[in-house]
């Protein structure tokens, strides 16, 4: 038997935990919304494997098992479900957010109820080193470098 430790140092076995971590988060999602969507609007499953051009056994197997969906599959169920993906990704070491459009510019804020000050807002320590800050604009794409 492989003790525990040695499977989490084992670099196939993380890789594969994650995959199937993501795979997971990604089918509970679509879950949700489908849930929702269902209770306020009626979908069914037969009704969003139409709109996906799918067959409904397909997708009813998507939601009860492991599916390994393409990007294209993961728009598709999106844009069936009218909803808009915010995609993400936070560096382990640092906690840096990044996105589609550079960094996410991290605030804090801090509520305080006196009559002096109704409500304090802070916003938190940026890295110790350059960070290049892309926005997007009606005009074009921005790039600043914030110490």
């Amino acid at each position: 038997m492989i003790s525990i430790s040695r499977r989490k140092s084992d670099l196939k076995f993380v890789r594969a935990y994650e995959r199937g971590m993501l795979r997971s988060a990604f089918v509970s999602l679509f879950w949700a919304i489908f849930q929702f969507r269902k209770g306020t609007k009626g979908l069914t499953l037969a009704t969003l494997a139409k709109m996906i051009s799918a067959n409904k056994s397909e997708v009813s197997r998507w939601f009860r098992g492991d599916p390994n969906w393409t990007v294209n599959t993961i728009a598709g169920l999106a844009h069936a479900l009218d909803v808009e993906l915010e995609i993400r990704a936070r560096d382990r070491a640092t906690g840096i957010v990044f996105t589609p459009a550079g960094i996410e510019k991290r605030s804090q804020t801090t509520i305080t109820w006196d009559q002096h000050s109704p409500t304090t807002v802070t916003e938190s320590a940026r890295p110790p080193f350059v960070v290049p800050i892309v926005t997007k604009s009606p005009f074009g794409v921005n790039v600043k470098a914030v110490a």
